[in-house]
């Protein structure tokens, strides 16, 4: 820890993160013989908060051939059948909203897995003969933002094995941490270069349609890491809408277009022309280029840069990153 503010040491958190992918693959081995009664189409991650992450981001990253749904309410959707595996992920394992779906899935008598790193939903999985992963979760007080790479590489594994990934999925992830290790003292340095530019303006990060998932999640970086108000969208939907919205603005406000040159021409374009024009308006825009080989190397090394970023702009703001204060109230607030 070498700044006092970050009193659960978040900073090596994010300097060990790469490791969390090459862990993850070996915490597959847990189910390693299990297999579902029933041909899988589809899956369902039902989770909530940082829970819910790694399952996009193995879409997006095109790790993944089997269509990913999220579920982030209670109960479970109308559509599931028998060919739909519900994953119940929840990193405390005691998130309600996941618990239900659990329940509701078990007495549908689907396909069913559990995820976490404990809690009530060990317990439930342990006493319903419910297949579990634990995640081998490193310092036990981690943030679940903190700990997507364990179930990037959980199931990317277990979905490989299942016939629903890429056959070298495995391969992948583990390119993945190898290029993360690579990047990190880059991703860090341009993190820190960033941050002081955001401490008293809101952040709004833009991208492309491929990468919208990755925007989300810097969004939520910001929000649970810098205490902080921040948005998110993508082209070319935002020049149909929210574009209009600059025309009056009311605040300070940031954006940060991440931006990969491989992607659509026109989409190019539009981000170009949208800097200009809101640039004339007064906002204030920074281009964070996405690099890699591959579009999971472009993926995850964009989020290194978003967790840098956040972590940075909250000891700008004097806090420390890790708790989230609000979030423990209110669940307080809701018990009673």
């Amino acid at each position: 820890m070498t700044n006092p503010l970050d009193k659960e040491n978040m900073e090596q958190v994010i300097l060990d993160s790469p490791q969390q992918y090459l862990d993850g693959l070996k915490a597959a081995e847990q189910v390693a013989d299990w297999t579902p009664s029933e041909k899988i189409e589809k899956v369902l991650v039902c989770a909530m908060g940082g829970s819910w992450m790694f399952s996009a981001l193995l879409r997006d990253s095109g790790i993944v051939t089997t269509s990913i749904h999220i579920h982030r309410a209670y109960g479970l959707p109308s559509w599931v059948n028998k060919n739909t595996l519900v994953v119940a992920s929840s990193f405390s394992g005691n998130t309600e909203e996941t618990l239900s779906a659990y329940e509701k899935a078990k007495e549908l008598g689907l396909p069913l897995l559990g995820v976490a790193a404990g809690g009530e939903l060990e317990k439930r999985c342990a006493q319903d003969g419910v297949p579990f992963i634990k995640i081998p979760a490193t310092p036990a007080n981690i943030q679940p933002r903190c700990a997507t790479g364990y179930t990037i590489g959980i199931f990317a594994a277990l979905l490989s094995r299942l016939g629903l990934a890429v056959p070298d999925a495995k391969e992948r992830i583990e390119a993945v941490s190898k290029n993360l290790t690579e990047t990190m003292a880059a991703a860090r340095a341009l993190g820190e270069q960033m941050a002081p530019e955001f401490k008293t303006v809101t952040p709004i990060i833009y991208t492309s349609n491929e990468y919208k998932s990755v925007a989300r999640i810097w969004k939520i970086k910001c929000n649970e890491n810098g205490k902080t108000s921040a948005f998110w969208n993508f082209f070319p939907e935002l020049n149909h809408n929210e574009m209009c919205g600059w025309t009056l603005p009311h605040g300070a406000f940031h954006i940060v277009i991440l931006r990969d040159q491989a992607t659509e021409p026109m989409n190019l374009k539009r981000m170009e022309i949208t800097a200009r024009l809101l640039t004339e308006k007064g906002i204030k825009i920074s281009f964070v280029e996405i690099t890699g080989a591959t579009k999971a190397e472009k993926v995850f090394s964009t989020l290194l840069i978003g967790d840098w970023f956040s972590y940075n702009l909250a000891l700008q703001l004097g806090i420390n990153p890790s708790p989230v204060d609000m979030v423990e109230e209110f669940k307080k607030l809701l018990k009673q």
